[in-house]
């Protein structure tokens, strides 16, 4: 594990999530959308407390959209790509937010859902990519690059 591993799959989430989400608000049928809707019905805060049942039903609903897409190179890319990533918001769980509820990931996931349920996939787009940039994997990726700098004083949670 590493910064820059970790901002490499982030860059990669940044540009593929929000093509899937485009494509999903596009091509989602009635059996997507039921889909999608049980995964933001099972949604928790990501905080320590919750912990891996969160991080689990997060990412089913990720999946959920970018499933919706009907690409399946691209499902296979985000699998992969969450794969790795996990961990990392594993680590996130340690920081000190860890422990607050994010409850701007909880509404910007059901606005996501709204916006793909609509058909907008312009702004489903835009939202993804405000989501990725202010997800626990962004501030991970953050902690991570200051630890390299020495700033970073959980250093512990990543020997």
């Amino acid at each position: 594990m590493s910064a820059s591993e970790a901002r490499h799959l982030l860059e990669v989430r940044y540009s593929l999530e929000p093509s899937a989400t485009e494509l999903a608000a596009k091509r989602r049928t009635e059996r997507d959308i039921a889909a999608m809707k049980a995964a933001a019905d099972n949604l928790l805060p990501v905080t320590r407390d919750w912990g891996e049942e969160a991080i689990g039903a997060h990412r089913a609903f990720h999946r959920s959209i970018y499933v919706a897409s009907h690409n399946d190179v691209m499902v296979k890319l985000l699998d992969d790509l969450w794969d790795k990533s996990d961990r990392y918001r594993r680590i996130g769980l340690e920081l000190p937010a860890g422990a607050k509820p994010r409850t701007i990931d909880q509404n910007q996931h059901h606005q996501i859902l709204e916006l793909v349920i609509a058909g907008d996939g312009i702004a489903a787009a835009d939202l993804v990519r405000t989501h990725v940039r202010n997800s626990l994997g962004a501030e991970v990726t953050g902690a991570l690059e200051n630890q390299e700098f020495g700033y970073f004083p959980f250093a512990e949670h990543f020997a």
